[in-house]
Protein backbone atom coordinates (compact mmCIF):
# COMPACT_ATOMS: atom_id res chain seq x y z
CA UNK A 1 0.00 0.00 0.00
CA UNK A 2 1.31 3.50 -1.16
CA UNK A 3 1.25 5.91 2.06
CA UNK A 4 0.56 9.58 1.93
CA UNK A 5 4.44 9.62 3.16
CA UNK A 6 5.46 7.90 -0.02
CA UNK A 7 2.91 9.47 -2.26
CA UNK A 8 3.91 12.91 -1.52
CA UNK A 9 7.94 11.86 -2.07
CA UNK A 10 6.87 10.40 -5.46
CA UNK A 11 5.27 13.79 -6.62
CA UNK A 12 8.33 15.67 -4.82
CA UNK A 13 10.90 13.37 -7.83
CA UNK A 14 8.23 13.57 -10.91
CA UNK A 15 8.17 17.98 -9.36
CA UNK A 16 12.48 17.63 -10.11
CA UNK A 17 12.59 15.75 -12.50
CA UNK A 18 10.17 18.09 -14.72
CA UNK A 19 12.43 20.90 -13.68
CA UNK A 20 14.93 19.33 -14.95
CA UNK A 21 13.70 19.25 -17.71
CA UNK A 22 12.47 23.17 -18.26
CA UNK A 23 14.85 24.49 -17.23
CA UNK A 24 17.86 23.23 -19.45
CA UNK A 25 15.12 23.66 -22.00
CA UNK A 26 14.13 27.36 -21.27
CA UNK A 27 18.26 28.35 -21.52
CA UNK A 28 18.59 26.63 -25.00
CA UNK A 29 15.40 28.16 -25.73
CA UNK A 30 17.37 31.56 -24.85
CA UNK A 31 14.23 33.54 -24.66
CA UNK A 32 15.84 35.74 -21.60
CA UNK A 33 16.37 38.83 -24.01
CA UNK A 34 16.57 42.58 -23.34
CA UNK A 35 13.69 42.98 -25.50
CA UNK A 36 10.18 41.93 -25.97
CA UNK A 37 10.80 42.02 -29.62
CA UNK A 38 13.76 39.94 -29.19
CA UNK A 39 12.48 37.36 -27.00
CA UNK A 40 9.72 36.39 -29.59
CA UNK A 41 12.05 36.38 -32.04
CA UNK A 42 14.18 33.93 -30.31
CA UNK A 43 10.91 32.09 -29.17
CA UNK A 44 10.43 31.55 -32.93
CA UNK A 45 13.66 30.56 -33.35
CA UNK A 46 13.78 27.61 -30.93
CA UNK A 47 10.11 27.02 -30.80
CA UNK A 48 10.35 23.72 -29.52
CA UNK A 49 12.60 23.42 -26.71
CA UNK A 50 10.74 26.79 -25.67
CA UNK A 51 7.43 25.18 -26.03
CA UNK A 52 8.97 21.74 -23.94
CA UNK A 53 9.94 24.02 -21.03
CA UNK A 54 6.79 25.38 -20.81
CA UNK A 55 4.98 22.01 -20.87
CA UNK A 56 7.56 20.54 -18.02
CA UNK A 57 6.93 23.78 -15.93
CA UNK A 58 3.40 23.42 -16.18
CA UNK A 59 3.74 19.58 -14.98
CA UNK A 60 6.79 20.38 -12.10
CA UNK A 61 3.69 23.19 -10.93
CA UNK A 62 0.98 20.56 -10.76
CA UNK A 63 3.21 17.62 -9.59
CA UNK A 64 4.16 19.94 -6.23
CA UNK A 65 0.78 21.27 -6.13
CA UNK A 66 0.24 17.44 -5.12
CA UNK A 67 3.21 16.89 -3.44
CA UNK A 68 1.67 19.74 -1.01
CA UNK A 69 -1.49 17.97 -0.30
CA UNK A 70 -0.16 14.56 0.48
CA UNK A 71 2.76 16.68 2.81
CA UNK A 72 0.17 18.28 4.89
CA UNK A 73 -1.77 14.99 5.43
CA UNK A 74 1.34 13.41 5.98
CA UNK A 75 2.87 15.52 8.56
CA UNK A 76 0.23 17.51 10.11
CA UNK A 77 0.27 16.12 13.11
CA UNK A 78 3.74 16.87 13.95
CA UNK A 79 3.72 20.89 13.67
CA UNK A 80 0.30 21.59 12.64
CA UNK A 81 0.88 25.36 12.26
CA UNK A 82 4.17 25.19 10.49
CA UNK A 83 2.75 22.35 8.21
CA UNK A 84 -0.19 24.52 7.29
CA UNK A 85 2.11 26.89 6.02
CA UNK A 86 4.41 25.41 4.29
CA UNK A 87 1.94 23.11 2.21
CA UNK A 88 0.24 26.62 1.38
CA UNK A 89 2.88 27.81 0.25
CA UNK A 90 4.04 25.03 -1.82
CA UNK A 91 0.71 24.67 -3.07
CA UNK A 92 0.62 27.93 -4.15
CA UNK A 93 3.53 28.29 -5.74
CA UNK A 94 2.50 24.63 -8.12
CA UNK A 95 -0.30 26.48 -9.01
CA UNK A 96 1.39 29.74 -10.15
CA UNK A 97 4.22 28.00 -11.93
CA UNK A 98 1.73 25.75 -13.57
CA UNK A 99 0.14 29.08 -15.10
CA UNK A 100 3.68 30.11 -15.56
CA UNK A 101 4.22 27.05 -18.09
CA UNK A 102 0.75 27.29 -19.46
CA UNK A 103 1.86 31.22 -20.45
CA UNK A 104 5.12 29.71 -21.69
CA UNK A 105 2.90 27.13 -23.89
CA UNK A 106 0.47 29.57 -25.41
CA UNK A 107 3.53 32.34 -26.05
CA UNK A 108 5.67 29.51 -27.89
CA UNK A 109 2.12 27.80 -29.55
CA UNK A 110 1.25 31.94 -30.82
CA UNK A 111 4.48 33.88 -32.31
CA UNK A 112 3.80 33.50 -35.60
CA UNK A 113 6.54 32.11 -38.54
CA UNK A 114 6.99 35.38 -39.84
CA UNK A 115 10.68 35.77 -39.77
CA UNK A 116 12.41 39.42 -38.57
CA UNK A 117 11.78 40.95 -35.55
CA UNK A 118 10.50 44.03 -37.55
CA UNK A 119 7.42 41.70 -39.18
CA UNK A 120 6.62 41.14 -35.45
CA UNK A 121 6.31 45.03 -34.55
CA UNK A 122 4.53 45.83 -37.93
CA UNK A 123 2.00 43.52 -37.56
CA UNK A 124 1.13 44.25 -34.02
CA UNK A 125 2.26 40.72 -32.58
CA UNK A 126 4.62 42.17 -30.10
CA UNK A 127 2.01 43.78 -28.07
CA UNK A 128 -0.64 40.98 -28.37
CA UNK A 129 1.52 38.88 -26.51
CA UNK A 130 2.98 41.44 -24.21
CA UNK A 131 0.13 40.07 -21.65
CA UNK A 132 1.39 36.47 -21.83
CA UNK A 133 5.16 37.14 -21.60
CA UNK A 134 4.57 39.65 -18.65
CA UNK A 135 2.33 36.91 -17.02
CA UNK A 136 4.76 34.23 -17.64
CA UNK A 137 7.76 36.18 -15.90
CA UNK A 138 5.59 37.48 -12.81
CA UNK A 139 4.03 33.92 -11.63
CA UNK A 140 7.36 32.41 -12.47
CA UNK A 141 9.54 34.75 -9.99
CA UNK A 142 6.27 34.09 -7.50
CA UNK A 143 6.10 30.61 -8.08
CA UNK A 144 10.05 30.32 -7.02
CA UNK A 145 9.70 33.21 -4.20
CA UNK A 146 6.68 30.70 -2.91
CA UNK A 147 8.50 27.85 -2.92
CA UNK A 148 11.32 29.68 -0.79
CA UNK A 149 8.75 30.09 1.74
CA UNK A 150 7.39 26.86 1.45
CA UNK A 151 10.41 25.39 2.57
CA UNK A 152 11.16 28.11 5.49
CA UNK A 153 8.08 27.20 6.92
CA UNK A 154 8.76 23.55 6.57
CA UNK A 155 11.85 23.89 8.72
CA UNK A 156 9.84 24.12 12.37
CA UNK A 157 8.42 20.69 11.38
CA UNK A 158 11.51 18.56 10.38
CA UNK A 159 13.43 20.13 13.27
CA UNK A 160 10.33 18.76 15.50
CA UNK A 161 10.63 15.37 13.91
CA UNK A 162 14.54 15.00 14.87
CA UNK A 163 17.36 12.74 13.58
CA UNK A 164 18.44 13.49 10.37
CA UNK A 165 15.51 15.98 9.73
CA UNK A 166 17.36 18.34 11.60
CA UNK A 167 19.94 18.58 8.89
CA UNK A 168 17.51 18.51 6.23
CA UNK A 169 15.51 21.60 8.13
CA UNK A 170 18.44 23.58 8.46
CA UNK A 171 19.47 23.13 4.84
CA UNK A 172 15.97 23.99 3.52
CA UNK A 173 15.85 27.14 5.65
CA UNK A 174 19.28 28.29 3.84
CA UNK A 175 17.76 27.61 0.36
CA UNK A 176 14.53 29.14 1.60
CA UNK A 177 16.35 32.46 2.38
CA UNK A 178 18.16 32.25 -0.87
CA UNK A 179 15.64 31.67 -3.18
CA UNK A 180 13.71 34.88 -1.98
CA UNK A 181 16.73 37.03 -3.47
CA UNK A 182 14.95 35.85 -7.33
CA UNK A 183 13.65 39.67 -7.10
CA UNK A 184 17.18 41.14 -6.90
CA UNK A 185 18.53 41.51 -10.26
CA UNK A 186 22.19 41.83 -9.55
CA UNK A 187 21.74 38.52 -7.41
CA UNK A 188 22.56 36.62 -10.53
CA UNK A 189 24.55 34.33 -8.65
CA UNK A 190 22.69 33.26 -5.74
CA UNK A 191 19.33 32.72 -8.29
CA UNK A 192 21.54 29.72 -9.54
CA UNK A 193 22.88 28.37 -6.45
CA UNK A 194 19.44 28.50 -5.36
CA UNK A 195 17.17 27.08 -8.09
CA UNK A 196 19.99 23.70 -8.11
CA UNK A 197 20.25 23.67 -4.81
CA UNK A 198 16.29 23.32 -4.80
CA UNK A 199 16.10 20.87 -7.17
CA UNK A 200 18.68 18.94 -4.81
CA UNK A 201 16.32 19.75 -2.17
CA UNK A 202 13.42 18.13 -4.05
CA UNK A 203 15.67 15.24 -5.16
CA UNK A 204 16.86 14.24 -1.77
CA UNK A 205 13.42 14.86 0.21
CA UNK A 206 11.78 12.98 -2.60
CA UNK A 207 14.15 9.59 -2.32
CA UNK A 208 13.68 9.89 1.86
CA UNK A 209 10.08 9.90 1.78
CA UNK A 210 9.83 6.95 -0.83
CA UNK A 211 11.80 5.09 1.20
CA UNK A 212 10.10 5.60 4.70
CA UNK A 213 12.33 7.64 6.23
CA UNK A 214 10.74 9.56 8.09
CA UNK A 215 11.69 9.12 11.96
CA UNK A 216 8.84 9.62 14.20
CA UNK A 217 8.84 12.28 16.68
CA UNK A 218 10.58 12.71 19.77
CA UNK A 219 7.41 14.42 21.39
CA UNK A 220 3.83 14.10 21.67
CA UNK A 221 2.46 15.96 18.66
CA UNK A 222 1.35 19.59 18.93
CA UNK A 223 -2.39 20.33 19.53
Amino acid sequence: MITATRTAGLFLLLTALATAISVPARLLADADQPTLSESLWAIELNNTPYLIGGVARLVSGLALLSAAWFLWRSLRAHHPTAICLAATALAASGLVTAISGLCAMVLATSVPEVGPVAVLIRDGWEESLRLWADARWITGTVGFTLAGVGLLSLGPAQWRIGGILKVSAAAGVVIGVAMLFIWVDAATVVHRISGIAFLLWLIISGIRLVAGRLESPRQSPLP
